[in-house]
């Protein structure tokens, strides 16, 4: 039971961030000195410099080949990812309210994950050296990727004009510039920052709840979640579900026809297939603030928040399986 509540108590502690914005959204929602706005901004720069400050710069030189492993993956985290969204929405679609569907263009172009990409490859006996260059490759360059392309797909979702210059300079200041102060911070203080690596993790997670909960007392404040069913949200989970699998399926068959090494394709598809809550709601939460005429931020980061603990469940199904296959091969 301790073991169980320790694997999924991140997302245990997010359901109850959301159930308290629910119940009691006033302490995030008014003003004051514990301003969400200001402390979510606050936030999202400190998850950034302990990312710099974690990432392991020594390991990158050791997975960077093959070079065509890595294209894979930003091909599908990047260009895949969002056609199959982009497909299953055209199929879907009519069941989903707009604010959903902007949403799952969201998730579709965030990077992918860092610390349970790398974990899970390890644990099947994939190429972790592999898995971190991709995984970091992918979330650095998502600073630069992900306002460019979200501010491109709004548009002409929405067909509101988006300014992208003062976009990029927020971004810039508060993630590019953190991450790379984290990176200069590890380099010249080694001691400090191995000192700190055992609470980033903690810490980061505390700050996602509190932006995910600020958002959702924000909503239940504008009576923005009220104007949808129950049976909304059980059609988001559906789609998500199917989103997820799909996507799964697809990546896996691809990495069978690029007929990767057994390590290396096992690298390939944790990274290829998984989005960053980390990374990718702290991006999102800028990209609203910027723009917002698009909607709800509640609602937009719904079906990443959705996706999350999906893929996790799902990734462990398959760990199991590739670590039944990796025993029996060492046994023969």
């Amino acid at each position: 039971m301790t073991e169980q509540l320790k694997k999924h108590g991140f997302n245990l502690c997010l359901l109850l961030a959301i159930g308290l914005a629910i119940a009691f959204p006033q302490p995030a929602s008014i003003g004051g000195l514990l301003h969400a706005e200001f402390l979510t901004k606050v936030g999202v720069t400190l998850i950034f410099f302990l990312l710099g400050l974690s990432i392991p710069s020594a390991q990158l030189g050791k997975g960077y080949k093959p070079v065509r492993l890595h294209g894979f993956v930003l091909i599908w985290n990047y260009v895949g990812f969002p056609l199959v969204t982009g497909g299953l929405l055209l199929v879907l679609g009519q069941f989903i309210a707009d604010d959903f569907r902007l949403g799952f263009w969201l998730l579709a172009i965030m990077p992918t994950t860092i610390a349970s990409a790398v974990t899970f490859t390890d644990l099947a006996a994939g190429a972790t050296s592999n898995a971190i260059f991709a995984a970091v490759l992918s979330n650095v360059l998502s600073v630069l990727i992900v306002p460019i392309v979200a501010m491109c797909l709004l548009s002409v979702q929405t067909g509101v004009t988006i300014e992208l210059t003062p976009l990029l300079i927020k971004i810039f200041l508060l993630i590019l510039l953190p991450l790379l102060v984290g990176q200069v911070f590890q380099k010249f203080t080694i001691r400090v920052a191995t000192a700190i690596a055992p609470i980033r993790k903690p810490l980061s997670s505390a700050i996602i709840l509190f932006i995910v909960h600020a958002a959702f007392a924000q909503s239940v404040e504008s009576n923005a979640l009220s104007q949808y069913a129950l049976g909304d949200f059980m059609g988001i989970s559906i789609f998500t579900v199917i989103l997820l699998l799909l996507v799964n399926a697809l990546v896996w068959w691809s990495c069978r026809f690029f007929k990767y090494s057994r390590a290396q394709g096992i690298a390939a598809f944790y990274c290829a297939s998984q989005k960053s809550l980390a990374t990718g709601l702290p991006l999102a939460v800028m990209i609203l603030a910027a723009t917002p005429t698009l909607g709800d931020s509640a609602l937009l980061v719904i079906p990443m928040i959705l996706y999350h603990p999906l893929q996790l469940v799902l990734a462990g199904i398959v760990n199991s399986q590739l670590g039944a296959k990796s025993n029996a091969a060492s046994m023969q």
